[in-house]
């Protein structure tokens, strides 16, 4: 684990789950920064109509058509976070945002055959991701900061 400072306070980054969520029209691939005491939603690019059609017009498809429930893997990958500053992260766009543990009323992981499904519920919202990371493994990085308020379900046949 990688030791950060954020305020004088040590925060060890968990890892970092990539992730797709829906928007009204297409999707937006992001990153969840799982650390010991947040969760950061990172955001990344945006994909619906008027971004399909530019790539079909360019010839490049770059993953366009893909499953947004099935994001990429790549940052999962221990040497990829290692170093990461969860502030540095969390300030590399406007609209990056973070979770606290106490905020949060639940979580719930649905682990399925082709993907995963997080949802995340603070006060005042609900927050839905589709990953391909395994449930068990996003389990690990938050069960010990919460505890009970945490419910994993497995769907595999």
């Amino acid at each position: 684990m990688d030791d950060v400072h954020v305020s004088g306070v040590s925060e060890v980054v968990e890892g970092v789950v990539p992730a797709n969520a829906r928007l009204g029209i297409g999707f937006e691939q992001l990153h969840l920064v799982i650390t010991d005491k947040r969760i950061i939603v990172v955001h990344g690019a945006k994909k619906g109509w008027g971004g399909l059609a530019s790539m079909v017009v360019v010839g490049s498809h770059s993953g366009a058509f893909e499953d947004p429930d099935k994001p990429k893997t790549g940052l999962l990958q221990r040497t990829r976070f290692e170093g990461l500053d969860p502030e540095k992260a969390l300030k590399s766009h406007k609209d990056n945002f973070y979770l606290t543990y106490p905020e949060l009323i639940g979580v719930e992981i649905d682990d399925r055959p082709k993907s995963t499904s997080i949802s995340i519920v603070t006060g005042d919202d609900k927050f839905e991701f589709f990953t391909d990371v395994p449930g068990k493994q996003v389990s690990r990085m938050l069960e010990t900061q919460l505890g009970n308020r945490l419910a994993t379900r497995s769907r595999h046949q």
